[in-house]
C-alpha cells in the first residue's frame, strides 16, 4: 500500500513565511516599477500634448488667412477632441498634415492609443481680444483677436457613458469647461493630466509686424517716388506727384472729395489691392504683397491728404496717407463711415 504524502502544517507555515519575506523585499521594487511606468506614460502623453499644440499653431499660421486655431472635433464617439481623421476638406487635410508633420503617432492623437482608449481633450476659447500699439511700443492702437486652447489626456475611456462627456461640464474627464471668463486661471483637475496651452496671440502679433513692414515700405517708397519727380521737375513746379489710381500725377477718379466728410482725403481712398489701381506698380511694389494686410484686409491710399481742410486740391505741401481697419484681424476694408475705426498713417 502506497502512502500519500502532502505538506505538513509546519512546511506550509514555512512556505508562507518565505513568500511574505520575499514579497516584502520585492514590494518596493514593484512599486518603483509601477511608478516608473506611470511616469513614463504621463511624460509621453505630455510630449504628445506639446506636439499636438505645435501642430495646431502650425495649422493656424500656415493654413488660415487670419491665424486662427481649428475648432475641436466631436464625433465618432469623441467629444471635444483634436481632429476628425475622416475630414477630407481642405482644412481637414491641412490639419491632418500638420499633425503628421509634428511626428506624433496618429493612433495617439484623439486618445492614448491603448485598448482602453483614454480620451484626449482639446478645449478652445475663440474671439479673445487684446489692444496693442501698432508699433508694439508706440503708435495708434489696433485690436488683435485670438484663440486660446488647452490639450490634455483624461483617464476616461472612450466607451464610458459616465465621463465621455461628464454631464455637468459637457467635457470628457474631471476638468471644468474652458470659458472666456476662466481661461486665465483654468487648469486641468486630477486625475486628468496637466494641460498644454496654446494661444494664437503670438501669431497675430507676427502678422501685425508683417503688416507694419508693408505699410512702412509703402510710405517710404511713395515718398521716394514723390521726391524723385520733384528733383527732376522744373523750377516752381508744384505738381502733386503722388500717383493716382492709374499711376499718373493728376487728380484721380475720386478727386474733388470734401475732406471733412471723406476722412481727411481730397482724392481717394483707393484700395491698393483692387484690380485697375496701379499705385503700387507705378512705385515699383507688388500688389499681391503690399496691397493688403497680413489678414487680407485692403490697405487704402489717399494721394491728397488734407485733414484740416485748409488747402486747395493738390496744393503744396503735398501729403499722402494710407489707412487700415483698426480691428486688423477681421481682414476687412477700412470703415468708410466711422473714422475712429481706422488707423491712418501719413507721409
Amino acid at each position: 500500500m502506497v502512502r500519500a504524502h502532502g505538506f505538513t502544517l509546519t512546511e506550509l507555515l514555512i512556505v508562507i513565511v518565505i513568500i511574505g519575506i520575499v514579497s516584502a523585499a520585492l514590494a518596493p521594487e514593484f512599486s518603483a516599477l509601477l511608478t516608473a511606468q506611470r511616469s513614463a506614460y504621463v511624460q509621453k502623453h505630455h510630449l504628445n500634448n506639446q506636439l499636438i499644440g505645435a501642430a495646431l499653431l502650425g495649422y493656424a499660421a500656415n493654413s488660415t488667412q487670419t491665424g486662427r486655431l481649428p475648432a475641436p472635433y466631436s464625433g465618432n464617439g469623441y467629444t471635444s477632441t483634436v481632429y476628425n481623421p475622416g475630414d477630407g476638406s481642405g482644412a481637414g487635410v491641412a490639419l491632418a498634415n500638420a499633425l503628421t508633420q509634428s511626428g506624433i503617432n496618429p493612433s495617439e492623437i484623439n486618445d492614448d492609443g491603448t485598448a482602453f482608449q483614454a480620451v484626449r481633450v482639446y478645449q478652445l476659447v475663440q474671439g479673445l481680444a487684446q489692444q496693442v500699439p501698432l508699433y508694439f511700443q508706440s503708435g495708434p492702437l489696433v485690436t488683435l483677436s485670438y484663440d486660446f486652447g488647452a490639450v490634455y489626456l483624461t483617464t476616461c475611456a472612450k466607451s464610458s457613458v459616465s465621463c465621455n462627456p461628464t454631464p455637468a461640464t459637457g467635457i470628457p474627464g474631471a476638468s471644468a469647461a474652458l470659458t472666456p471668463g476662466n481661461y486665465g486661471s483654468w487648469s486641468a483637475v486630477d486625475p486628468d493630466a496637466r494641460a498644454h496651452y496654446v494661444s494664437s496671440l503670438p501669431i497675430q502679433k507676427q502678422m501685425l509686424a508683417t503688416t507694419v513692414q508693408r505699410q512702412e515700405k509703402i510710405r517710404d517708397t511713395l515718398i521716394s517716388y514723390l521726391r524723385a519727380n520733384q528733383v527732376t521737375a522744373g523750377g516752381g513746379d508744384a505738381t502733386n506727384w503722388y500717383p493716382n489710381q492709374a499711376g499718373a500725377a493728376a487728380a484721380g477718379t475720386l478727386g474733388g472729395a470734401n475732406p471733412s466728410s471723406n476722412q481727411g482725403c481730397r482724392d481717394g481712398w483707393y484700395s491698393l489691392s483692387s484690380a485697375g489701381v496701379a499705385v503700387l506698380a507705378t512705385a515699383g511694389l507688388g500688389q499681391d504683397e503690399f496691397g493688403k494686410t497680413a489678414w487680407g484686409g485692403p490697405i487704402e491710399y489717399c494721394r491728397d491728404y488734407d485733414p484740416t481742410g485748409t488747402k486747395t486740391p493738390n496744393a503744396a505741401p503735398h501729403y499722402g496717407a494710407i489707412r487700415i481697419l483698426a480691428n486688423v484681424t477681421a481682414g476687412a476694408a477700412p470703415d468708410a463711415v466711422v473714422p475712429g475705426n481706422n488707423v491712418v498713417l501719413t507721409f
